[in-house]
């Protein structure tokens, strides 16, 4: 099964034995198919465009995490210049460098919701079982159970942000590293 993977893998990038990195192709008109057309910063501090994101993003979760990769930019000779290409690199980074912080953002509001959640679930079953009654008040035993199913419920959404979230937010992030510290490569056709 591994190795159907990774054949299937090589038959949809190119792998460089050399330096063992897989290479993601990307044929571009100009390099400002590489920017977001919306957004009026600078080149160096523009955003990427979203498909051109999605494009690499996609691709490199093809890759296992254990490979680098390398970005080609497949450009027109014509087009050839040096000050764009820096510009192109200077936002690629930008860009990418913005995409972690957000994860690390996302990954410590994670984290504080987990222990106000930790909490209010370990107050609500211990109201629960503290103030358990044997009145015979349909009331107060519905309550009852109302708090220790909240409980429940809050200690349910830590283990599933511990165990689900969490670990998407780590896999976002390592996959975001890898794509800033990534080689980008501009052939010129």
């Amino acid at each position: 099964m591994r190795k159907k993977r990774i054949s299937q893998i090589q038959k949809q990038y190119r792998f460089n034995e050399e330096n063992n990195v897989y290479l993601i192709d990307v044929s571009l008109d100009d390099y400002d198919d590489v920017y977001d057309e919306w957004d009026p910063a600078p080149f160096k501090k523009r955003f990427i465009e979203e498909e051109f994101d999605e494009f690499i993003v996609s691709s490199s979760e093809d890759i296992p995490l254990k490979y680098d990769i390398n970005i080609v930019l497949y450009i027109p000779e014509a087009k050839k210049e040096v000050n764009k290409e820096n510009s192109v690199v200077s936002a690629y980074r930008n860009y990418y460098a913005y995409a972690i912080e957000k994860v690390n953002k996302s990954r410590k509001r994670l984290r504080k919701i987990n222990i106000s959640y930790f909490l209010l679930a370990i107050i609500l079953l211990s109201i629960g079982y503290f103030f358990q009654n044997g009145t015979e008040s349909v009331l107060l035993d519905v309550l009852n159970e109302g708090v220790f199913i909240g409980g429940w419920v809050f200690l349910w959404e830590v283990f599933t942000n511990i165990f689900i979230i969490r670990r998407d937010i780590q896999t976002k992030n390592s996959i975001y590293k890898r794509l800033y510290l990534s080689d980008i490569i501009f052939v010129y056709v």
